[in-house]
């Protein structure tokens, strides 16, 4: 990745019966993607996201997607919003990287 990216939370989560218990959106239709829903009792709700955090970026820790170049951590972008989601679907095993709704006030 050429861009430093800017996190305060990192997370590794296993994908359970009914997915991560995290949910996502554009605001306002385009822009950055950020946290909509987490589930009561989810490793994303125990790791501290919270409504509102910015996802940046995302990895499978089982390194086998991307398919291109497994493992490799992907940022997130409004132009790859939608490939990143299905990439998350397909892993078992990820890490998200967030900038807190916190953070997001300093920058």
């Amino acid at each position: 990745m050429s861009a430093t990216l800017v996190y305060d939370v990192s997370i590794n989560v296993h994908k359970g019966q009914s997915g991560y218990g995290i949910y996502f959106a554009m605001k306002d239709g385009g822009g950055d993607i950020f946290v909509t829903k987490v589930d009561e009792g989810s490793e994303a709700q125990k790791a501290g996201v919270q409504i509102g955090d910015k996802l940046v970026a995302v990895s499978d820790l089982n390194k086998k997607l991307p398919v291109e170049s497994p493992g490799q951590e992907v940022a997130v972008t409004t132009e790859n919003y939608h490939k990143v989601l299905d990439l998350v679907r397909g892993m078992t095993y990820c890490c998200l990287k967030f900038l807190s709704k916190g953070a997001q006030a300093f920058m």
